[in-house]
């Protein structure tokens, strides 16, 4: 199972056709310090089970939300949780449709966004974790997935 060029195939797509922006991989260790004031989840089920998951600082999300919607944004609010719902779920696709191609049937949640300075995010029974981190103009972003592992 190749998950991690899976998510950057994925993201890569979405943001080129939806937003019309460039996402580069970054050379950047994922693990390092990073902060996230808004994070959008969703629920994966069936042959791969588990959540992916988009966590962006402030600039980034507020970025992400100007380029869906065409206006100046400038702080985290209903719009921004709406937009980083939305790129969770259009990312997801995309590795749900990859995976389908393989003969996997993967199932997908509702997204659910939560936005703050300190919280953790976890996904019981995850023992698989990719995470790839990713930089546009406004700064780097993250994609995770946590999953149980394909018998």
């Amino acid at each position: 199972m190749d998950l991690k060029s899976k998510l950057i195939a994925s993201t890569q797509e979405i943001f080129s056709t939806m937003l019309m922006l460039e996402a580069t991989p970054a050379e950047q260790n994922p693990q390092a310090a990073f902060t996230s004031n808004i994070s959008g989840m969703l629920g994966v089920s069936g042959d791969l089970t588990g959540m992916l998951a988009v966590h962006c600082p402030q600039a980034v999300a507020t970025g992400i939300t100007g380029a869906f919607l065409g206006i100046e944004v400038a702080s985290i609010d209903e719009d921004v949780k709406d937009a980083i719902g939305e790129l969770v779920n259009m990312i997801t696709g995309g590795v749900k449709d990859a995976f389908g191609r393989e003969g996997l049937n993967v199932k997908l949640a509702v997204p659910t966004t939560i936005a703050g300075r300190s919280f953790r995010i976890d996904c019981q029974g995850a023992a698989g974790r990719e995470i790839v981190a990713f930089t546009v103009p406004e700064g780097t972003f993250l994609v995770e997935m946590k999953y149980k592992p394909l018998n």
